[in-house]
């Protein structure tokens, strides 16, 4: 059984997709905790950091630690922000050790969301689609506008992020999509309109439309638009630094540690 209480002492994190953007600022903040001990970084076999220390993929992160290809024992929580066939491989592997899991890789698969959630079952999970404190409150304050407003008011969400992002649209807009499908009564997997190409027709009442910008180097960028026939609100949240998702993580990461097995939330960690 997963200890019921938190033992007092450092959180040992390992840090799944190491190489990655994310995983190297998830190795800066972790390396710059003094309540976390970075223990584990983790890559794919055929990465071309295979075997180098931490401190010479990410400067930032004076730590030792060798790139490794496989989760070991010893850690207390795995970080992930990967892919989604690693993200699959590392909850296997996680749920094997007894090694609590805190994902951050997203994809627009609700099978895979599903799928990957079953390892709940037997550690503690966090899989948020966001781990700032502005998106969480975003989601479900967008919910909350959409209710107030209702029908009369059509609803679009608009991200943006850098152009090496491989999927999309980006989990916080399908984040922000959720919290209003939620609050509203709609369907997620039927009422989204992701872009319009070609004889679409008019707009259909109450239909949420969903699209994606990818250009240069931009970080995050989320709006979700409310306009009637003779105002619009626009809800708008940027991120200035990847750092505001792997302090997140890293929060939730020490949140998580030593709770029973089961799917929290980030809204659990940020007392929302």
């Amino acid at each position: 059984a997963r200890r019921a209480c938190r033992i007092m002492g450092k959180t040992k994190v390992a840090i799944n997709g190491a190489g990655g953007r994310m995983g190297r600022r998830l190795m800066a903040l972790a390396c710059a905790d003094e309540d976390v001990e970075l223990v584990q970084a983790v890559e794919y076999a055929a990465h071309p950091l295979q075997g180098k220390m931490v401190k010479d993929i990410e400067p930032e992160a004076q730590s030792e630690v060798v790139l490794s290809s496989q989760l070991e024992k010893g850690a207390d929580v795995v970080i992930d922000f990967s892919s989604p066939d690693g993200t699959r491989v590392i909850a296997k592997r996680a749920e094997e050790l007894g090694i609590a899991l805190v994902i951050g890789t997203t994809a627009k698969d609700f099978e895979w969301r599903a799928d990957i959630k079953k390892s709940s079952a037997k550690v503690p999970m966090i899989h948020a689609q966001n781990y700032s404190l502005g998106v969480n409150l975003m989601f479900k304050v967008a919910g909350q506008i959409a209710k107030a407003l209702g029908d009369d008011f059509d609803i679009e969400i608009v991200e943006g992020h850098h152009n090496q992002k491989v999927d999309a649209p980006s989990g916080t807009a399908m984040g922000i999509a959720g919290g209003i499908c939620d609050a509203v009564g709609k369907d997620i997997k039927k009422d989204l309109i992701y872009g319009r190409e070609g004889q679409v027709g008019k707009r259909k009442r109450g239909e949420v439309g969903v699209h994606a910008l990818r250009m240069g180097s931009e970080i995050g960028l989320h709006t979700a638009y409310y306009a009637s026939n003779f105002e619009r609100l626009e809800f708008t949240h940027r991120a200035s630094s990847r750092d505001v998702f792997a302090a997140g993580a890293i929060k939730a990461s020490k949140w998580i540690n030593g709770k029973d097995a089961g799917y929290y939330e980030m809204t659990d960690v940020l007392g929302l």
